[in-house]
């Protein structure tokens, strides 16, 4: 029911993915410098005991695993990983525990941590799912759902039923004309990270002309009308036009159009969160669905509603080094770590140095901003003694490796998922493998089980598939029928509308471990947190007892217990906090407020800031080796005003020099009304220079197949792979989440 059996076009090309001729099928290792290309194929045993033991590599002494067992120093091997979720990671994170390391990196930085981080801090867990096949109007801000986005199957389907179907009107606020805003019933062109000044001038229209909820405010948020109408008075919407360049008439209208559309959403994404300001953004847009009353309804925002499945654990002891969320000061709320801040912490050396650095599905080197950077610290193996990749292509990362353990295909893994589902219903479903793995690849979760047994560390469970058999069997999930068919959810099931609402029995928040927090009117679970005593708990109160949140149990409203909006990652109370303690004691806004981007402020006439986004047939770093994919997209020219472009005396087709504080990069430019003055838009996806013949033109290893395989390779007519925009992008993480600002980077453009 998730996606209606439908796939999008990279889901159509994932057979390339199994077939691509460049593809690692073997382990291998280093035969020559870091980076020099030179490998020497080698069996699984003889791999894993390199990565176990340790051993010499092309002449230079690495440590394994046990030997930072033996030296009492778990957390000097990091595991990172881009790409990494359900059962997948709950395998791999059970084997990290019980190794004893919790120096883990995730990609969340670089995607959507800032989304997230604002809504911990406003209604708790994420996801938010916008209800948009019954939803009245929709206001979009920087997300182009219709080609990308981390629910695009489910979400773009909705969506054109809700536009085609009911007539229900879009307005898409971009810097970019993408094809989501072409399909939109109009597309509002805005100045770049100026998002937050539309929506909080929205919001002071509804409050001033009284348009609000006036129920969920004074029930579920913790501030009251008066306060809003005082705090929003000086957001007009002619201060936003100066600002935005949105015409105040426009703000109005659409904000008296969404308070009166019963009900609206809004639906945002790195287009509007991926700048310095973007905390603030996603917390102003959950601002104005709270005023309408659009937050857990039919047809509003709603928190996602997910599998529960419960499975079998590891327990331990875990350590960690201090490179995860970024040097200290910088970031008030790191809630999903500041990957792209890692490769910078360990050349630093201050806050320690992992001695065995595993990436997984990751490419740190092209994925983040200031490549040359990247490639420089995993080039030195004195800063990164031993790197391991476990992936199943030679992205830029793994070319650095000293170690590669090829894994599967999406098409040779077994794994259930955890995904929430846009019918508001849990479903469980269940990824297996189309065909038995090529080569000799090893689904990467089966050797974490097998370094586990090696290592002497008690695994619940022999194998990723009785690992999923016993959640299934955990989960009240019948394992024979999810192989039969795939996908389960309860018919009977209704979608879970205003799930904060629900009322708490007594027993649910009584009993001795359980206390009252009178600031917050939050009941929390005192052995749950991080208290060590009762008596600290009380002292501390909920606030201010670490990991408070880890035992919350409902929140009081008015002479009821209610389940409220469960708070994650911080100490936030149950209702839905639009002031926020947690920033005000980080000497932030605690109402969502205007905060401009410092480098903008001091922008030269001749200066335009960058823009990077996503098209529709290609995912990320990773589908660049699809070639009926980049057959289609290859190729990502500079787009520019035509009005910016006569500015700076350059013509269509030119060649053009971009250049930022960190590099330089060569392309040239298409103009194009269809991107707002003062900006540069450059796609992702493109500019590989590994990652196999289609996506770059060079070929993986001398293990690589030929045409003999492939006979596509001779077909191969496109000679270009475009420009990847990362090289000029500044490692820059946002102050409140640490969240990467890739669309902030200021940079000038002359003709070549």
């Amino acid at each position: 029911i998730r996606n209606r059996g439908k796939i999008c076009s990279k889901g159509q090309a994932g057979i390339n993915q199994v077939y691509d001729p460049d593809r690692i099928l073997y382990p291998m290792v280093r035969a020559g410098k870091r980076g020099e290309g030179k490998w020497r194929r080698i069996s699984w045993d003889e791999g894993l005991d390199l990565l176990i033991e340790g051993g010499e590599i092309a002449g230079h002494r690495v440590k394994g695993l046990k030997d930072l067992l033996e030296e009492g120093t778990p957390e000097k091997f990091m595991f990172h990983y881009g790409r990494l979720k359900a059962s997948d990671s709950a395998i791999v994170k059970d084997f990290l525990t019980g190794y004893g390391t919790a120096t883990i990196g995730n990609h969340t930085a670089i995607c959507e941590g800032g989304k997230w981080t604002a809504q911990e801090l406003t209604w708790g867990k994420h996801y938010d799912v916008n209800d948009v096949e019954n939803t009245n109007m929709i206001l979009n801000f920087g997300s182009n759902f219709l080609e990308a986005h981390t629910s695009h199957i489910q979400l773009y389907q909705r969506v054109i039923h809700a536009l085609y179907d009911r007539g229900v009107k879009l307005y898409t606020f971009d810097v970019r004309l993408s094809n989501t805003a072409a399909k939109s019933t109009e597309w509002i062109p805005i100045k770049p990270a100026t998002d937050l000044a539309v929506v909080l001038a929205m919001c002071g229209v509804i409050m001033d002309r009284e348009l609000y909820d006036r129920n969920f405010l004074e029930t579920w948020t913790n501030v009251s009308p008066a306060q809003l109408k005082e705090h929003l008075g000086q957001y007009t919407p002619e201060w936003a036009e100066k600002i935005s360049g949105v015409p105040a008439s426009t703000i109005r209208a659409l904000a008296v159009a969404y308070a009166e559309a019963k009900p609206g959403t809004c639906v945002s994404y790195r287009g509007a969160v991926a700048h310095y300001n973007g905390v603030e953004t996603e917390r102003a847009l959950k601002m104005l669905d709270a005023l309408c009353g659009y937050i857990n309804v039919k047809g509003g925002t709603n928190l996602g509603v997910g599998p529960k499945w419960h499975t079998p654990a590891v327990a331990g002891a875990t350590k960690k080094l201090g490179i995860l969320d970024g040097f200290p000061g910088e970031i008030a709320y790191p809630t999903h770590h500041a990957s792209h801040q890692v490769l910078k912490m360990i050349k630093d050396g201050g806050y320690g140095r992992p001695d065995l650095y595993m990436i997984h599905c990751y490419n740190p080197v092209y994925v983040n901003g200031e490549c040359q950077e990247n490639i420089d610290i995993l080039s030195d193996e004195k800063l990164v003694p031993f790197l391991v990749s476990v992936d199943a292509f030679l992205s830029e990362s793994t070319a650095l490796a000293d170690l590669i353990l090829p894994d599967v295909t999406y098409l040779e893994r077994l794994s259930w998922d955890d995904m929430v589902s846009y019918e508001m219903v849990p479903e469980f479903y269940l990824r297996q493998p189309v065909i038995k793995p090529l080569g000799e690849v090893r689904q990467f979760q089966d050797v974490c089980i097998e370094i586990a047994g090696r290592l002497g560390i008690d695994m619940p469970y022999s194998s990723t598939a009785e690992y999923v058999r016993q959640s299934c069997e955990m989960s009240g999930v019948d394992f024979e029928y999810l192989i039969s068919n795939g996908v389960w959810h309860d018919p009977a099931a209704r979608p879970r509308y205003l799930s904060h609402a629900r009322k708490l029995e007594r027993e649910e928040y009584t009993g001795g471990d359980i206390l009252f927090d009178e600031t917050t009117g939050a009941y929390w679970n005192w052995k749950k947190s991080g208290a060590k005593s009762r008596e600290e708990a009380l002292l501390g109160g909920y606030r201010a007892t670490k990991n408070a949140y880890k035992g919350y149990v409902g929140q009081k409203i008015d002479d009821t217990v209610c389940a409220g909006f469960v708070p994650d990652k911080v100490n936030k109370s149950g209702k839905f906090e639009i002031y926020s303690e947690l920033l005000a004691e980080k000497g932030f806004n605690p109402m969502p407020g205007w905060m401009p981007v410092p480098e903008y402020e001091h922008r030269k006439e001749n200066e335009l800031i960058l823009s990077s986004y996503k098209v529709s047939v290609q995912t990320h770093s990773r589908t660049q080796n699809c070639k009926w994919l980049t057959e289609i997209y290859h190729d990502n020219p500079a787009l520019l005003n035509p009005f910016t472009a006569e500015q700076l005396g350059i013509r269509d087709g030119e060649r053009i020099k971009v250049s930022s504080q960190v590099a330089e990069i060569y392309t040239r430019v298409k103009l194009t009304e269809g991107i707002v003055p003062g900006l540069i838009g450059i796609s992702y996806h493109c500019g590989h220079w590994e990652y196999g013949r289609y996506a770059s033109g060079k070929k993986s290893t001398e293990l690589a197949r030929g045409v003999e395989f492939d006979p596509d390779i001779k077909r191969k007519w496109w000679e270009k792979n475009g420009v990847h925009p990362n090289w000029i992008i500044p490692n820059s993480p946002d102050p409140i989440s640490g969240q990467w600002r890739m669309n902030d980077t200021v940079v000038t453009v002359e003709k070549v």
